[in-house]
């Protein structure tokens, strides 16, 4: 594999890493997908960033059981590649700081929906292992005869019924899902889409 395509995939998964924490900033409501281990950090004081990752390992699990010996030996590439996109959030969560205003929390939510699509493309696009969320979103839309969109929809939406859940029952209230929670999922997947041509062309550059 050539190298070029190792280094874009790395800097993906920082990039995608700072876009996560950019969401959590903004204190506006964030993706679907990190508000259970985001529920959890906050509920239990542990670093966002451990808790994410072994998140991000009980996901790989899942893939696991449901594909059993169907499942490729190399995807377990899947948990050092979760270790650094988790070990970059926290860098990132204990150096950026939290807007007050409501206009920057606006503006930081665009750039973290601009960033983790960035991130997310890059990862994806390199076609080398992918973010354990979007791995069990493709198993299971797969098995279910609808494809990886529909998978994802699927996860998006019992990540947030557990976030809300663990929130009501461990503290009486919602945490961490809001108006921004649903713009990222609506606005994400259109800026992936918007890059699939220039993800593409790095791909073939990155490929040589």
């Amino acid at each position: 594999m050539p190298i070029k395509r190792i280094i874009v995939y790395i800097a993906g998964l920082i990039i995608l890493a700072l876009g996560i924490d950019l969401n959590t900033k903004t204190m506006l409501g964030i993706s679907p997908i990190i508000s259970v281990p985001y529920n959890i950090s906050v509920i239990s004081g542990w670093l966002l960033g451990a808790v994410i990752f072994s998140y991000y390992v009980l996901l790989v699990i899942l893939q696991l059981l449901i594909q059993k010996k169907d499942f490729p030996v190399y995807q377990f590439l899947q948990i050092p590649c979760a270790f650094v996109t988790s070990a970059a959030v926290q860098i990132f969560d204990n150096v950026i700081p939290v807007p007050g205003h409501i206009a920057l929390k606006i503006i930081v939510l665009i750039l973290a929906i601009v960033v983790t699509a960035i991130g997310a493309s890059l990862v994806v696009g390199m076609k080398i292992v992918p973010n354990p969320a979007d791995g069990l979103a493709n198993i299971i839309g797969t098995k279910l005869g609808h494809g990886f969109g529909f998978g994802k929809n699927i996860i998006d939406f019992i990540s947030i019924t557990v976030s809300i859940i663990i929130g009501l029952v461990a503290k009486g209230s919602i945490i961490g899902i809001g108006i921004g929670t649903v713009i990222t999922m609506i606005m994400t997947g259109r800026v992936i889409a918007l890059l699939q041509n220039t993800i593409d062309s790095i791909y073939g550059w990155a490929s040589k």
